[in-house]
């Protein structure tokens, strides 16, 4: 199935004259993702899929292609209930942060790309006991990087170095870095507001 379904994807993202409209390929996506839920499901199923998803990606989707970004976007937010957040984290640098720097996308897929950032830093899901230490460990790192890129790499409108940086920018880069700092905080304001602790906790340490 996941060969299989996979190949599907493909040919839609590479938008092949025979391939399945995007809501019928997403049926098979939700029927997968029934299949990986289920008790007798066949051990390391997900991971297989996972990996050959990471290689349809890499072979089709094209990163000045919104249109493919945002099918690929659509695709992960519906595998996302059985994915751990190490997975969406290994999504990270490939597509969901050029997702939250792209001022083009439309709202609906850019909000999946927020939610599964959400989910990567609270979802404890699929983790075997002796995995669970090394796997926190990942998820606190992942939110740590994400308020370092939120101080440090987005535009500061205080900060007079930013402020002469940004006067020597085309426009399209202008505003590819106010989607950025609008899009991270976002992502940090809706987890903070369902985790204060933790939110403040995260300040407190980089501060």
């Amino acid at each position: 199935m996941p060969n299989s379904l996979c190949r599907q994807i493909q040919t839609v993202l590479d938008g092949v004259p025979d391939a399945l409209p995007l809501d019928e390929l997403l049926i098979l996506v939700d029927d997968f993702v029934v299949e990986c839920s289920s008790s007798d499901a066949p051990e390391g199923l997900i991971v297989q899929f996972h990996n050959e998803l990471e290689a349809a990606f890499h072979d089709s989707v094209d990163y000045s292609n919104v249109g493919q970004v945002e099918t690929f976007l659509t695709i992960l937010r519906h595998i996302a209930p059985v994915i751990s957040s190490t997975s969406i984290i290994s999504w990270f640098e490939v597509v969901l942060r050029p997702a939250l720097r792209e001022p083009r996308l439309a709202t609906t897929p850019l909000n999946y790309a927020k939610e599964l950032i959400v989910q990567a830093l609270k979802m404890y899901q699929g983790v075997y006991s002796d995995a669970i230490q090394n796997y926190t460990e990942r998820v606190a790192g992942f939110r740590r990087r994400l308020f370092e890129l939120y101080l440090l790499d987005a535009f500061n409108e205080g900060s007079k170095d930013d402020v002469l940086e940004w006067t020597s920018l085309e426009e399209e880069e202008r505003q590819k870095r106010s989607c950025w700092k609008e899009n991270l905080e976002d992502i940090l304001v809706r987890y903070g507001s369902e985790n204060p602790e933790v939110g403040l906790s995260e300040f407190n340490f980089q501060y």
